[in-house]
């Protein structure tokens, strides 16, 4: 708890911008709370390792940012009016805004991430485009009679699944923990 709530304090200092219309958006879902699995999920697995390593706490806020990140864009793609509990930024401010406040958020998770070096940069990347593939596959439906359950399967794994499997594997590696602790995290 007492990470978490340090984790929650460097998110808000991380979507904040100096200029107030930037702030408003890019802040509007991060105040808005949520479960923050992903930032849970990092602190856990690092004390497989040593989960006082200052660049889990870090990462964990990379992960949520990122997936922030996703969520503005993910509302204009669905058309959604609500996100956790408060209008969504496309139906408040209009898509472009959600886009780039979107886009936003990944460069300031970007920009915290390469302070982890260039193996934590190399599996964000890995990551994104495979959450990238998910979202194109859930875009476009199953195809040419595949199974539904099995797209759909597909599409979790790689959308969500993925952002999950690198909040472990980010947990395990900057806490120190074994090669083969560390996949299976990730594999978990």
């Amino acid at each position: 708890e007492t990470r978490m709530a340090i984790v929650e304090k460097r998110i808000a200092e991380a979507t904040s911008h100096t200029e107030s219309l930037v702030n408003e958006f890019s802040s509007h879902l991060s105040a808005a709370g949520g479960k923050r699995l992903r930032p849970v999920l990092t602190l856990l697995t690092s004390h497989l390792g040593d989960p006082n390593e200052e660049e889990v706490l870090d990462a964990a806020v990379v992960m949520e940012i990122t997936h922030l990140a996703t969520l503005y864009h993910d509302d204009v793609m669905d058309e959604a009016p609500l996100r956790r509990g408060v209008e969504s930024a496309n139906k408040r401010w209009g898509n472009s805004v959600a886009i780039l406040t979107g886009d936003y958020l990944f460069a300031k998770s970007s920009l915290l991430l390469a302070d982890l070096g260039p193996d934590a940069v190399r599996h964000q990347a890995m990551t994104f485009e495979r959450l990238v593939v998910g979202q194109i596959m859930e875009t476009e439906g199953p195809q040419g009679g595949e199974d539904r359950l099995a797209h759909y399967i597909k599409v979790v794994t790689e959308k969500t699944g993925s952002l999950f499997g690198l909040c472990a594997r980010y947990g395990g590696y900057l806490s120190g923990a074994k090669p083969e602790i560390v996949e299976t995290l990730v594999r978990f």
